[in-house]
């Protein structure tokens, strides 16, 4: 498999994701899903970044087009006339699946003010850790110019199998946006601890991109 075939999977899981996260919920345990991922994030982060992570997800909800996409989810939820309707012609069966429509909707719209509030928690991360992740590709690098002055070998099964490693490590963020469970933010720097290793082999053994 290509690295970008491999990469494309992740985020197909993760848009898969997005969309099979409310069947596992009804809407009330949706809403209380989502009541626990911000008293948690705020615990987790405190009430300063918890606050800037909620108001990213309220800025994206009311200042982009995410706004319209989800007024028009709502709009296509079943009124109570149209609920009855269903019952009328396809018996109980007909409404229970008009109220697992709306719920599920309604489900979608709780899914995407999480997957708000946890890029807001990712850039927070990416912009924190970014000199650690510097430092990685930096000491990388100079690894792969002592192997060079030394006459040592770029071993290109050895880039592959790290390729192999760094792609899906670097990818759980991605993932992390539509997950169905919840995750403590403070995570975050073990993910960096983990992803650091694979990636400075990654890049000690990358071929050089204009001749030696």
């Amino acid at each position: 498999m290509k690295n970008s075939q491999h990469l494309g999977f992740w985020f197909l899981l993760a848009i898969l994701g997005f969309f099979a996260g409310p069947l596992l919920r009804s809407g009330p345990s949706m809403e209380n899903y989502l009541a626990t991922e911000i008293y948690e994030t705020k615990m987790a982060m405190g009430e300063t970044i918890g606050g800037w992570v909620l108001g990213f997800a309220e800025g994206i909800f009311n200042d982009t087009p995410v706004a319209a996409l989800t007024a028009n989810i709502a709009k296509a939820k079943h009124t109570q006339e149209e609920q009855r309707l269903s019952a009328r012609v396809a018996g109980p069966g007909g409404e229970i699946m008009s109220k697992m429509y709306n719920s599920y909707l309604q489900g979608l719209i709780l899914q995407a003010y999480v997957a708000a509030m946890r890029l807001a928690i990712v850039l927070f991360w990416v912009a924190t850790l970014l000199p650690f992740f510097v430092a990685t590709v930096f000491d990388g690098l100079m690894q792969r110019s002592v192997k060079q002055a030394e006459f040592g070998s770029l071993r290109p099964a050895t880039f592959t199998l790290a390729g192999m490693l760094v792609i899906p490590i670097v990818s759980l963020p991605v993932l992390y946006l539509t997950l169905p469970f919840s995750l403590s933010p403070l995570l975050a720097p073990v993910w960096a601890a983990v992803v650091a290793l694979p990636l400075s082999v990654l890049v000690s053994n990358s071929q050089p991109l204009f001749g030696r």
